[in-house]
């Protein structure tokens, strides 16, 4: 689990760093991404778990 937040982390550091030059549009809609992508690693860790 620490290692698919620590790899997600990593992943917002990086688009957060591309994303700088990006619309605000832009870093909403990769931001809801990344959200969405971190949800689903929850659940499919709860689920692997169970």
């Amino acid at each position: 689990m620490s290692q698919a937040l620590d790899h997600i982390a990593q992943a917002v550091e990086h688009i957060e760093a591309r994303s700088r030059q990006a619309s605000r549009g832009v870093r909403v809609a990769i931001a809801f991404g990344i959200v969405v992508a971190g949800y689903g690693l929850v659940v499919a860790s709860g689920v692997v778990g169970a």
